[in-house]
């Protein structure tokens, strides 16, 4: 029996799930209406999309990234469909 093996993808959550939801920010409330969390979870998670985009290279992504981006900063609701591709691009 081997006490140091780790078993991989067994708890581990799904990167676009858990990081729809923020991220767990201090002063969240889980009960609340969550409209703030989820703008700064998809403001967070179009960050590190753009980031891995612009290393790989992938300038339709990363062109999707700043649009979620400047929306979220100017209090603008981003597209569903930009928030899909972002939300998906590590599954």
């Amino acid at each position: 029996m081997n006490m140091n093996a780790i078993t991989f993808g067994k708890g581990v959550p799904v990167f676009g799930k858990t990081a729809a939801g923020g991220f767990g920010r201090k002063g969240d409330t889980p009960n609340g209406n969550g409209e703030a969390s989820k703008q700064d979870g998809a403001l967070d998670v179009a960050r590190t999309v753009l980031e891995a985009a612009t290393d790989l290279r992938d300038e339709a992504t990363a062109e999707v990234c700043r649009r979620v981006i400047e929306a979220s900063l100017n209090g603008r609701q981003p597209s569903t469909s930009d928030l899909l591709i972002i939300s998906r691009y590590f599954q």
